[in-house]
């Protein structure tokens, strides 16, 4: 019992050894529950916080002989998602393995995660600390794979722990890791000879899909030649940025000055040296024009909060140093905008704040579809980046019910594409009102299926490997310009 609490709003929280951290008004432990609220003098009774038992998960690692591989990272990681789609692994958990190679994680909650073993930050040449005498054994290297035995994440397999029940035998061979160097070149663009002065940082992507360690790296970077090198570098996705420097007192590349000549890329360091040649450029304005069919723009309203964005598909490899353009406003009168700053480069489009029924029918690129395929820039300009708009965007509407026939209110009805599932403006989604209703403008016309989970966690609708799981119970849909297409759903149970 809570006692002499003041007037207002709580979140309840249950911890317990054994148990997942569970809020109170959500059904998944990892999600954020619902506020309490407390008005003055006022007594809650009877609140129920169903919480579940933990997993545990146990294995040994070895190396490539069979033999033990002590003192080795060991991580799960869960896949979350953005609104746009993007995914990142989120660590949930490391121990290291004992002198026997074994490893157990335990207390883990429910879920599907990833397992990685291999090398945690500083852990190279230091020596080995235990229960025995601490100067008595070194700190192999070893490489990054992931459960059943892969280097690259999207080829592994999930691991899937039950409430209560214990994981064992979940085994890996682990190889000792080799050393590599990146060799490069600068060049600048304007006059096809060295600079003089450059700015050279380095990002790592890291186990978990995003920009890790970013470091300068300008002690590298011979002026006379205008070469660079980089030793000891372990296997893995790097990205590398260069960027023209005004004095010696180099710093990172983002400045709030003006634009300098840059250039990016992302490296991949598997089994060999590997050589790279940045070519510096300097950002230009790509121009644009939005049309709206069958209308005349400078009638159209809302149009002054319309966003065509580039998202550089690189970003995510460079550590965010490979900029993606800055969009501009919208012309109210003539629809034309422009991306300021636009290195050469794939940028995914992706037009935000749309009008309600809006939707995106058509965008090129020297007349080729960058809606579902990259937009590839060379850095020369030939033709506008062409958006086309239609305010015919379809409508899906009906009404979730649960197991007992009986309305789901605040439930997520999602709407998932049939074809070009990587596209994540076609996603749309929708929460129920008290009765069950729901409404989904602004669609996209084609073939769709529909689904209503009890209980999921943010976005991660745009996880294929959960769709497969789920794709039997999805209800079809097709969806047609200005029509209004009727769909009543069935609650998907959080147990299957």
């Amino acid at each position: 019992m809570l006692k002499d609490l003041d007037a207002g709003s709580y979140r309840l929280t249950v911890v317990a050894n054994g148990f997942a951290r569970q809020d109170y008004g959500t059904k998944l432990p990892s999600v954020q529950g619902t506020p309490i609220s407390l008005a003055v003098g006022q007594t809650l009774r009877d609140i129920v916080v169903r919480v579940l038992p933990t997993g545990n998960i146990t294995g040994r690692i070895s190396d490539e002989n069979a033999r033990p591989a002590v003192g080795v990272t060991v991580q799960l990681m869960r896949a979350i998602y953005n609104p746009n789609g993007q995914r990142t692994l989120q660590s949930a958990g490391q121990t290291r393995t004992n002198d026997r190679g074994e490893y157990r994680l335990f207390w883990v909650t429910p879920g599907r995660y990833y397992l990685n073993a291999g090398p945690g930050v500083g852990l190279v040449g230091l020596r080995l600390s235990g229960a025995g005498d601490s100067q008595n054994g070194f700190q192999e290297s070893y490489t990054s794979t992931f459960y059943p035995g892969v280097a690259d994440v999207k080829a592994a397999n999930t691991i899937e722990v039950q409430p209560g029940i214990e994981l064992s035998g979940i085994d890996l061979r682990v190889a000792r890791q080799q050393l590599y160097r990146i060799r490069g070149r600068v060049i600048d663009s304007t006059t096809g000879d060295r600079p003089a002065a450059v700015s050279l940082s380095l990002a790592s992507r890291g186990i978990a899909d995003t920009g890790g360690i970013v470091q300068t790296i300008t002690q590298s970077y011979n002026p006379s030649d205008g070469t660079f090198e980089i030793k000891d570098m372990m296997p893995g996705v790097y990205g590398i940025t260069a960027q023209t420097a005004d004095t010696m007192a180099l710093g990172l590349p983002r400045t709030d000055g003006p634009p300098r000549p840059a250039a990016s890329a992302a490296v991949t360091v598997s089994d060999a040296d590997v050589n790279v040649v940045l070519t510096l450029t300097m950002g230009v304005s790509l121009p644009g024009r939005l049309i709206v069919e069958g209308e005349e723009i400078s009638r159209v309203s809302g149009l002054d909060r319309v966003r065509v964005q580039l998202s550089n598909v690189e970003e995510l490899f460079t550590g965010g140093f490979q900029r993606s353009p800055q969009a501009q406003p919208v012309s109210p009168t003539d629809g034309t905008f422009r991306e300021d700053n636009a290195l050469p480069g794939q940028y995914r489009v992706a037009v935000t704040q749309l009008p309600p029924d809006f939707y995106v029918k058509d965008a090129r690129f020297n007349q080729t579809d960058v809606l579902s395929r990259p937009l590839q820039f060379s850095g020369s300009v030939s033709s506008p980046l062409e958006v086309v708009l239609s305010a015919r965007g379809g409508q899906l509407e009906g009404t979730v019910t649960d197991e007992k026939r009986q309305p789901a209110a605040g439930v997520s009805a999602v709407l998932i594409p049939g074809q070009y599932r990587d596209r994540a403006d076609l996603y749309k989604a929708a929460v129920t009102d008290q009765n069950g209703h729901f409404l989904i403008r602004g669609i996209t016309p084609g073939e769709y299926k529909a689904f209503a989970w009890e209980a999921l966690e943010p976005f991660a609708y745009f996880d294929s490997e959960l769709l497969r799981r789920y794709e039997a119970l999805g209800k079809s849909v097709r969806i047609a310009e200005s029509d209004m297409s009727m769909a009543d759903l069935k609650l998907i149970p959080l147990t299957q």
